[in-house]
């Protein structure tokens, strides 16, 4: 029963099993740690998949059902790199959520449906047939409203409203697709699916379906509504995994249905149109997301209409169908999965002990939070694409991608000059909104405080009547960085932000290994 190639399937139910049974704890107290230690635990498991499948290989168990179809539960290394990124910020949210929900209400609540949602996600990554895909996907979508409602209030319950609704209609097009998949090829095993499509008139519109289903809960143009709303009103560990994590359940969902229930040799050259679509929504997407982010003024709207624009870069580093372009969309999952985890827990960080939300009030913060605006400072950088941060490592090969195009031929090779362009006017967009927040916060004084170098234009230390200037020693500025709890998981993104953009070789070479075994 527990076996290596069982691995696949405790990983997705631990979580669900612990989601079950917190119900059930009678202290709240419990609660708090339930979800900390049910992730680290499945982060293990998820571990001890690597050795089985680094060499290429899979895990796999299969489950009769006795009505026609099997669950399968299948480890392979695309889904081992999303699953390991999942279950790693997961544990560090949870961990952080001990701290930054620990006054709050429904906390056993909370913790029941982050851990459903998690091994919803896992599943979607884990799994082996189109069917199993769809109930966990569905699954995640479900128990992931509940998170976005959990305040309470009226914009969460509208934001929540939307989500669910806009999460119903992908998954009944998801199951369009999914059912004429299962009748046109005579199997959902996503390894025997890839050429039973090829030449059928049916194909672009069972493509769309998969796109449109996966593409709302990446968030991607033009079904990402939802993300702009849902993520400002959920609390920060949840928006944490909603950007950082969730949204990858959409990306893997695109690059399944390019590249396993279609295939390369399926795509292109017939079908090399909806490819060629797809790609400029992605540069839709990247551009609109930052264009929209510069006009926020509230610092978690801001990182949302950002993590739309993060998932444009992903979209389009799987449709440029280079190798250099899909390993920077691989590597671009990693990071934005890393950095915007951080980035959202910091603005939650600053709501949570200082109670402001509006960029404009930022200034000057970090007085108050010098540990937390510095991780705030690392992501924001990372998010710019400057060295040596790991966003500047993914921004980097997809814009060798983009000259692949030149190359390879899968389109028009001016499509490779676009997308270098604009990749590096997504990056300038980000420096627009980014950057004043990284220089308002450290340089510019706190609401109240005396400018630098003082507020009299001279060097005199008494004023026309006498006064002493320096008699009063300004008030100590209070150290408001948060806890422990909340602390820790950040410090650690943050290193991790900074290590990952060094010392590239862990998530770069997987994503090099996994775009070998797409893209020959």
């Amino acid at each position: 029963m527990f076996k290596a190639d069982m691995l696949p399937f405790w990983a997705s139910i631990v979580p669900i099993i612990g989601g079950i049974i917190v119900p059930f704890l009678g202290s709240k107290r419990r609660h708090h740690f339930v979800a900390p230690i049910v992730t680290f635990i499945t982060l293990l498991i998820v571990m001890a998949i690597y050795p089985h499948i680094k060499g290429g290989g899979t895990l796999e168990t299969v489950f009769n059902t006795g009505v026609g179809f099997q669950l399968i539960f299948r480890a392979e290394m695309v889904g081992f790199f999303i699953g390991i990124i999942a279950a790693a910020v997961w544990f560090l949210a949870s961990i952080y959520g001990v701290g930054y929900l620990s006054h709050t209400h429904a906390h056993n609540r909370y913790t029941m449906f982050s851990l459903l949602s998690f091994g919803g996600m896992l599943g979607v990554v884990f799994t082996g047939t189109l069917f199993t895909l769809y109930l966990f996907f569905e699954l995640l979508s479900v128990a992931s409203v509940v998170l976005v409602f959990h305040e309470e209030t009226e914009d969460a319950m509208r934001a929540g409203y939307k989500y669910l609704i806009m999460g119903i209609f992908g998954g009944l097009v998801l199951l369009f697709s999914v059912i004429a998949t299962y009748h046109i090829t005579g199997t959902g095993d996503l390894s025997k699916v890839g050429f039973g499509l090829a030449g059928h008139p049916l194909l672009p519109y069972i493509f769309w379906g998969y796109i449109i289903g996966f593409g709302i809960k990446a968030g991607m143009f033009p079904v990402y509504v939802w993300l702009p709303s849902a993520h400002p009103v959920a609390p920060a560990a949840a928006s944490a995994l909603l950007s950082g994590v969730m949204l990858k359940a959409g990306a893997y969902g695109i690059f399944k249905t390019s590249f396993n229930i279609m295939g390369v040799d399926t795509l292109f050259p017939t079908h090399a149109n909806i490819m060629l679509v797809l790609l400029i929504l992605g540069l839709i997407t990247m551009f609109l997301g930052s264009a929209l982010a510069i006009t926020q003024t509230e610092i978690k709207k801001m990182l949302a209409y950002s993590s739309v624009a993060q998932i444009g870069y992903i979209v389009l580093g799987l449709a440029l169908f280079t190798s250099k372009g899909l390993t920077g969309g691989l590597m671009h999952i990693f990071a934005h999965a890393i950095t915007k985890s951080s980035l959202f827990m910091c603005a939650g960080a600053f709501i949570h002990q200082t109670g402001l939300r509006q960029i404009k009030d930022l200034k000057g913060i970090a007085k108050r939070m010098p540990l937390t605006m510095a991780v705030f400072t690392f992501g924001g950088l990372s998010m710019i694409g400057l060295p040596p941060f790991v966003g500047f490592v993914s921004k980097w090969y997809l814009a060798l991608g983009s000259l692949e195009i030149m190359s390879k031929g899968h389109y028009w090779s001016g499509w490779g000059i676009i997308c270098l362009f604009m990749l590096c006017v997504s990056s300038i967009m980000n420096l627009i909104y980014y950057g004043p927040i990284l220089i308002g916060a450290w340089f510019e004084p706190l609401p109240g405080e005396a400018p630098a170098g003082g507020g009299h234009g001279g060097h005199d230390e008494h004023d026309a009547h006498g006064h002493d200037d320096h008699a009063a020693a300004p008030a100590p500025v209070p150290n408001d960085d948060p806890g422990f709890w909340m602390m820790a998981p950040l410090l650690i993104l943050a290193a991790a932000v900074l290590y990952f953009g060094i010392f590239t070789q862990a998530p770069l070479g997987m994503a090099a290994k996994i775009s070998a075994m797409y893209l020959h």
